[in-house]
């Protein structure tokens, strides 16, 4: 879940090379399911660890998949861990990757996993790899909210959680200063890339099947996987995977990426590598700080994030998945219904924008905004107009998009769409931002059976008067992501040109074919580009 920022909008969003499988690096795991039942210790190739019972499942806190990108390492590709001698006590939750100073926490060795285990042993079960959100600035894999406990017992499956590098430290393209760190603008997808191939490595040791890994993750996570599935021979570190919120147009261009790494060292006068290698933790999070000063909006939200490279990422997402760049891959994405009324959060007034404020619409399609207007407010009578430029923002930035690239996966492996309705309900008389619906990031907490929504208006006082209803549909939406994750269906059908299933999850759960389909169809003419906005000063 997103930690709120001090600028006027939140953080919204959170390609393999194989040579990074780092197989040969970590060691071979014991044999599957070496990790006792009931005391959990795991032998892994690495050396042994001491995890910590949690209820029926065995919680192993902050192993490591990487060696410390600290000294030498900082701003170069993950490395190999050490093995150790002994035992790692895996038993409390690592702090996390630096991140933005008004949040505060997190330190540059940061490159660990979260492991949750059932406790009942057996082997083979399938494993469900979570990538956190957070703008690829923000964020934690020890967050409460993604604890893996409830859903690693309820699916009877091997949770991961992974951190890797934010902001400055993992997303910063410094080969324009020294060519040698050509590619470091991606090094935040290589940890997880090196996740992913520990997982490979180990994850039998805690009782998982290296041979049925899916890996899911929201928002700037989604974008992340996205970039992964437009790599070559992503089957090669996952077998299926799921995208909640995270369309692959998001995924940089590569000039976005330098101009961005441009932009911010400018605002440092930093000209060499070393003199970032000279600066400390919160030295670099205040230059990152001052580069984002002035710059709002979604040029903020989507500053950081991986990017189109030629290498790990050789092209735009949806065109390399339409030309079967995931062909070994079975896929599940999704978005929420009201996505951008998270944003109201932390400014109430952008459910106050009247349509002439909705500057980020497509140019191409100038001509037909009063018309697409009309007919999403035809679709909400007695809504006030912020209401209805909010649903068209979130049909272009979230729901058309990622309809896009499942429409491009299903010409090659069945491909399943969700759509998350339920919202605390409305109050009437309430101002517009105590009356929020089914914003970006709230499925979260019902994915991971962690029914904690103090984070939202009246969450909590929902939870508590409708708690029997919100665990049915938790329980049910793990049934589902494990289900997927166990053989591929998460139990509705497929989705097609013909029919556009998608399943809706609120109360009552259906589901639909084509749900808003008059207005998906009024974006038919635009062709949604790879993120390349600019729209922050220059410095000088």
């Amino acid at each position: 879940m997103f930690r709120r920022k001090t600028t006027s909008t939140a953080p919204w969003a959170g390609a393999v090379v194989l040579a990074l499988l780092l197989g040969s690096l970590l060691g071979a795991a014991s044999p599957a399911g070496a990790a006792a039942g009931r005391d959990c210790r795991a032998a892994t190739g690495q050396g042994r660890v001491q995890g910590l019972p949690q209820g029926v499942t065995c919680s192993y806190l902050g192993v490591p998949y990487a060696a410390p990108p600290t000294g030498a390492r900082r701003f170069r590709p993950p490395a190999p861990v050490t093995p150790w001698r002994g035992t790692l006590r895996a038993t409390a939750a690592k702090p996390g990757c630096p991140q933005d100073l008004t949040v505060g926490g997190g330190v540059e060795d940061c490159l660990y996993t979260d492991v949750w285990q059932p406790r009942g042993g057996g082997a083979h079960k399938p494993v469900l790899v979570f990538l956190h959100g957070g703008a690829d600035e923000l964020g934690a894999a020890a967050d409460p909210v993604f604890d893996g406990a409830a859903l690693a017992d309820r699916g009877d499956a091997v949770v991961v959680s992974v951190d890797y590098r934010l902001g400055l430290l993992g997303w910063t393209e410094l080969g324009g200063l020294d060519p040698a760190y050509a590619g470091s603008g991606n090094n935040g997808l290589r940890d997880q890339i090196a996740a992913l191939s520990w997982v490979h490595q180990q994850i039998g040791a805690f009782g998982g099947d290296p041979g049925n890994v899916t890996v899911f993750g929201q928002s700037a996570g989604a974008i992340s996987i996205d970039a992964l599935l437009a790599g070559d021979h992503p089957e090669r570190l996952f077998h299926r995977a799921i995208v909640e919120s995270g369309p692959g147009y998001l995924v940089h261009t590569q000039d976005y990426a330098r101009a961005a790494a441009t932009h911010l060292l400018a605002a440092g006068s930093i000209t060499t590598v070393a003199q970032l290698d000279a600066m400390s933790t919160d030295q670099l999070l205040h230059l990152q700080a001052t580069a984002q000063q002035g710059v709002s909006g979604l040029a903020d939200a989507l500053f950081f994030g991986p990017s189109v490279d030629g290498t790990l990422v050789p092209g735009p997402v949806v065109d390399r998945i339409a030309a079967g760049s995931a062909r070994g891959v079975e896929l599940m994405v999704g978005t929420n219904e009201n996505e951008t009324d998270y944003w109201a959060l932390f400014e109430p007034s952008v459910l106050d924008l009247p349509l002439s404020a909705y500057r980020s619409f497509p140019a191409p399609l100038a001509d037909q905004k009063q018309r697409m207007y009309d007919v999403y407010a035809a679709d909400r009578p007695g809504l006030p107009a912020g209401r209805v430029v909010n649903a068209m923002v979130t049909d272009q930035l979230e729901r058309v998009p990622t309809l896009r690239m499942a429409a491009a996966q299903a010409r090659w492996r069945p491909t399943y769409v969700y759509q998350f309705d339920w919202h605390v309900p409305y109050v009437p008389g309430l101002p517009g931002a105590q009356n929020l619906g089914a914003m970006h990031t709230l499925e979260l907490p019902f994915v991971f059976g962690n029914l904690d929504l103090d984070a939202f208006p009246r969450g909590a006082a929902t939870v508590a008067a409708e708690r029997p209803q919100l665990t049915g549909l938790s329980h049910d939406m793990m049934d589902a992501w494990t289900a997927f994750a166990r053989a591929g269906v998460p139990g509705w059908p497929s989705y097609t040109a013909a029919t556009r299933a998608t399943k809706i999850w609120d109360l009552p759960e259906r589901v639909r074919n084509a749900p808003q389909e008059n207005e998906r169809a009024l974006w038919d003419a635009y062709s949604f580009p790879d993120w390349d906005l600019r729209a922050w000063p220059q410095q000088g």
